[in-house]
């Protein structure tokens, strides 16, 4: 029965361990963001992520925006203008487009001003505004991009996606806690995009164990990546992790 008891508190500090460590790293504005996106209904309209949108009879471009892409560039010059279209449903100026079925609804008077800016970030990391001007950086977001990194690791590398089996319940984003843990050096970069693990996890019974059972493995990309291409891509995370939203 003692070991019955002790077993069972280890799984119950476990579970609460695991609950707080996901509770911090869904503590950033572009996490918070995307879960009062989720609640005031945006990817109704804007589509899951903000990425695949309604149509919408009469407007000119035959849908509701997407929030990435060039489509950012045609309705904001700048990011309080993304502000402006939560807050107000539009920028000041702007006027409403005629003919349009659907219009932006104004959420000032639904959100905090503090919940008004975690959206803002959610919208500008999907949208990747702010293009690096460091040219290794840009192509390391150039290099995330085409190997579909932002599917798993989230907008910009920002998370959150859950993970079942994994040691903290997700996958972890790249601005977090989390990464210098994972990735000490250049070289174990190399060894997660090459071969999906590093040489210190593979050599340790229980961090490969849970590497292998978890249900979103980091896939190994092998010779379909090259050396500089890896280099670009750590470049462009330490740019993320220097520069959050």
């Amino acid at each position: 029965m003692a070991l019955l008891a002790l077993a069972e508190g280890a799984v119950l500090i476990a579970v609460l361990t695991r609950s707080s460590w996901q509770r911090q790293a869904a503590d950033t504005p572009v996490v918070r963001g995307r879960e009062i996106a989720q609640r005031m209904g945006c990817f109704g309209c804007h589509g899951p992520g903000g990425e695949r949108p309604i149509p919408n009879p009469g407007a000119k471009n035959g849908d509701v925006p997407r929030w990435g892409g060039g489509m950012w560039m045609m309705f904001n010059d700048e990011p309080e203008d993304v502000l402006a279209w939560i807050r107000d449903g539009r920028p000041t100026g702007h006027q409403p487009e005629e003919g349009a079925l659907l219009a932006m609804p104004a959420y000032g008077d639904r959100l905090s001003e503090e919940e008004l800016a975690d959206v803002t970030s959610y919208v500008l990391a999907v949208s990747r505004y702010g293009w690096p001007e460091d040219p290794d950086v840009a192509q390391g977001r150039e290099v995330a991009e085409r190997f579909g990194c932002f599917g798993c690791h989230g907008p910009e590398g920002r998370g959150l996606v859950a993970n079942p089996g994994s040691f903290k319940g997700y996958i972890p984003p790249w601005d977090g806690p989390d990464y210098p843990d994972l990735v000490r050096s250049d070289e174990e970069l190399r060894q997660w995009v090459r071969d999906g693990i590093t040489e210190r996890f593979r050599s340790n019974p229980a961090a490969r164990t849970i590497l292998e059972t978890q249900a979103i493995e980091m896939p190994a990309y092998g010779e379909l990546i090259t050396d500089d291409e890896i280099d670009a891509l750590g470049a462009y995370v330490e740019w993320v992790r220097a520069n959050p939203r």
